[in-house]
């Protein structure tokens, strides 16, 4: 296993902060269509001795998701991204289905320990979204369809994929809630996400295991890990506080998941991907400009991680503990 983080502000300084606490890997938002702007910000990477390996978030698809006037343009923006990222020798593309575009919370000033600041979500509050998810469609679309359009969109793009060498990795919803705001929701469990491994038999159809998005469902992180055993191909690793219907994020030590059996989890499957750190606190001194994306609390979560690896690691025989043999 590697670590990987998504930058916020992408700057100099925040790449070269990334580089010193062991990152390895740099995961992107989607950066357009434009292949000499993804090169470009390829060699950036690398110049501080990291790969550019994923893409995720803010790829258009919400026409794609409900079926829309437009979907066919935002197939071929799939079809362009994947040829980019072969050129560019990239590995995994990131994507969601959820049907409001992103990611929710109704806070994103809630107070962690010491005051550090973190997103929630109360369902009581849902109207108060505060990330930048573009919203529902005017009319909503039932869960029938939304698993028809996915099963298209995978037919389309799996093929293209194989050829390129890419991974498709897809995201559960967050909050994973059946329903929201009378718009059906479809990929919020673990056995929703191995239904969308069956639409199209391939390697190149994984899924991203957030364990902050599932966790909040009632679902057991490291069985559910092991269950996914040979479909995930990304991880996110987050730790989070109570329901789908009332959650808040925190630090990666103090949740409800257990996080030293989880990353026991991915060892035990002989998971070779990236973890990515996942929303940590915001901390004093920080804007909170980019909540769960700032970044001291994610520099705090990249060496809680990274013990948890060498832990797991150590702990399993004298020959690890010397830095020999396969790594984790």
């Amino acid at each position: 296993m590697r670590l990987s983080m998504m930058i916020h502000p992408f700057n100099d300084r925040n790449l070269q902060l990334a580089a010193q606490v062991g990152v390895e890997e740099i995961v992107v938002q989607y950066p357009g269509t434009d292949l000499n702007a993804l090169l470009e910000t390829k060699r950036r990477v690398e110049f501080f001795g990291m790969k550019l390996t994923h893409i995720e978030r803010k790829v258009p698809h919400l026409k794609l998701v409900h079926g829309l006037p437009g979907q066919e343009e935002q197939l071929e923006v799939f079809k362009h991204l994947i040829r980019n990222m072969a050129e560019a020798k990239m590995k995994v593309l990131c994507y969601n289905w959820m049907p409001d575009e992103d990611w929710q919370r109704t806070s994103c000033e809630t107070r962690e320990r010491g005051d550090a600041l973190v997103t929630a979500f109360d369902l009581a509050k849902v109207d108060n979204n505060v990330t930048d998810a573009e919203g529902k469609p005017l009319e909503p679309t039932p869960a029938e369809r939304l698993w028809k359009n996915l099963s298209r969109f995978l037919e389309e793009l799996i093929p293209l994929a194989e050829d390129a060498g890419i991974q498709l990795a897809l995201h559960p919803d967050d909050p994973p809630l059946p329903s929201l705001r009378g718009q059906d929701r479809i990929i919020n469990s673990v056995n929703a996400l191995q239904q969308v491994t069956q639409l199209v038999n391939s390697p190149s159809n994984g899924i991203c295991f957030c364990q902050g998005s599932l966790a909040p469902a009632g679902e057991d992180i490291p069985e559910a890990i092991r269950k996914l055993n040979g479909k995930i191909v990304f991880a996110h690793f987050r730790n989070v506080k109570g329901t789908a219907e009332k959650l808040q994020e925190c630090f990666h030590d103090n949740g409800d998941i257990d996080m030293p059996e989880a990353m026991r989890a991915y060892h035990d499957i002989g998971y070779e991907g990236t973890i990515r750190i996942d929303h940590a606190p915001s901390l004093v001194g920080e804007p909170n400009d980019h909540p769960g994306y700032e970044m001291l609390g994610r520099l705090y979560a990249a060496g809680y991680v990274k013990g948890l690896m060498q832990a797991t690691r150590r702990g399993q025989g004298p020959e690890r503990a010397t830095g020999e043999g396969k790594e984790i």
